[in-house]
């Protein structure tokens, strides 16, 4: 049943066209900047579209798990086309909105934006790590260092146009580049093959194969597992720091009376931290396995923990910072890594979406809470408390989970 690579199959440049396609996508982690020039730009109440960024995310893992389930049933290619158009429709809609109806930004901003990058990121994603069977934590955190790191300067890039011209402007030309870019990368992606090989693979001398080499398992079956259910845990609980902080960074260090200066630096450093972190410590999974990793990754939130919790220094507040960007973004690596470990690539990208529901929960909750607790008390510990107990069992779901036996291709073709 094994698979040789295809005549004329060329995975490294499927690894740079899904790279590319990554970085475009990677805007959703900036579209922070297109809010308030939007609100001032229409004259409108910020509170009014506050709310659209938060709701993205909420419809993001509902793109991402329509994403998997898309490359299943049709492969890389038209996913990526899919994802592409949607996303960026929603960009240049989002600047034609009318001035009478802000609430349309909950379609064109919140729906489509978030929907299409989700189905752009996953899709994307699963379909690279379908031709990296031997290498998937490399190909996993070569694929979150782009799409995670490309913020640092895709914000700056669209702040700078913006004040140039108008957000408008912004909008349509981000929307315009992302789609056209990624349907003419997209054009040259497409699928490995069911028990895919690469060329010149020599098995490991435990003898246990590729992931490739073992039959997958759909979701239909695979939400009856333990694994499933302990990864949607670990998902859900693990970015607790992060959906603390990802709306207050700076604003975290501007009440402890620190220069918005350095509070813009902590963002910088935050983004540093997470390409480092999701490209050397995906990378080491393939070295230590992910369980391993995934308690390096708790240790440095726990880390980042007790510097927020206890610091007022700037230099301890942004090794907080880099902590969290390594900590938590190094998950993003690790997450993919155990979908296709337990399930198989085959389904793996729709597996990965329904398990991503846990933390679309988490994106609600989290947030609330600790705004409620910060009105009631005046500071963060009673959140930050919240956090060191979730992420502990976020990572104790993830070192709880145990592998899932599964038939080798073979001796299914042989039934």
């Amino acid at each position: 049943m094994s698979t040789k690579d295809l005549q004329g199959t060329n995975r490294s440049g499927i690894l740079i066209r899904g790279l590319i396609v990554l970085v475009c996508a990677g805007i959703i982690n900036a579209t922070s900047v297109f809010i308030t020039p939007l609100a001032a730009y229409y004259g409108w109440d910020p509170s009014a579209i506050a709310n659209i960024g938060t709701t993205m995310l909420t419809f993001w893992p509902i793109g991402s798990l329509l994403g998997g389930k898309l490359l299943q049933k049709l492969g890389g290619k038209p996913v990526v086309l899919i994802g592409a158009i949607v996303f960026g429709t929603g960009l240049i809609t989002t600047a034609m909105v009318p001035i009478g109806s802000p609430g349309m930004l909950y379609f064109t901003f919140s729906f489509l934006i978030g929907m299409g990058n989700g189905i752009t990121y996953c899709g994307t994603m699963y379909c690279v790590m379908g031709w990296f069977p031997d290498k998937k934590g490399l190909a996993t955190g070569l694929c979150m260092a782009f799409n995670g790191g490309s913020s640092a300067f895709l914000a700056p890039l669209c702040a700078g146009i913006t004040a140039m011209s108008n957000v408008k402007v912004t909008l349509i030309s981000c929307g315009v580049v992302a789609m056209v870019v990624c349907i003419i990368c997209g054009l040259g992606i497409k699928s490995a093959p069911v028990g895919y090989v690469p060329e010149g693979y020599v098995p490991s001398s435990s003898g246990e194969g590729l992931v490739s080499q073992y039959e997958s398992i759909p979701i239909s079956k695979a939400w009856k597992t333990k694994q499933f259910w302990l990864q949607l845990g670990a998902m859900a609980f693990f970015p607790s720091f992060y959906l603390i902080m990802f709306s207050r960074f700076s604003m975290f260090m501007t009440d402890k009376g620190i220069d918005l200066a350095y509070a813009t630096l902590g963002v910088s450093i935050y983004n540093i931290g997470n390409v480092v972190g999701r490209l050397g410590l995906g990378k080491l999974t393939d070295n230590i396995g992910y369980k391993k990793v995934y308690g390096v990754c708790w240790a440095l939130c726990m880390v980042c923990g007790a510097c927020l919790l206890t610091g007022n220094s700037t230099a301890t507040i942004l090794v907080a910072y880099f902590c969290l960007g390594a900590g938590f973004g190094s998950t993003n690596s690790v997450y993919p890594v155990i979908t296709t470990t337990s399930f198989g690539p085959i389904y793996a990208g729709n597996i990965y979406g329904f398990a991503l529901l846990g933390y679309m929960a988490m994106t609600q909750i989290i947030p609330r809470v600790t705004a409620a607790s910060i009105e009631a008390t005046g500071t963060y510990t009673i959140a930050f408390v919240m956090a060191f107990i979730l992420c502990t069992l976020g990572v104790l779901c993830g070192f709880s989970i145990p592998k899932l036996t599964r038939k080798r291709l073979d001796d299914t073709a042989n039934k």
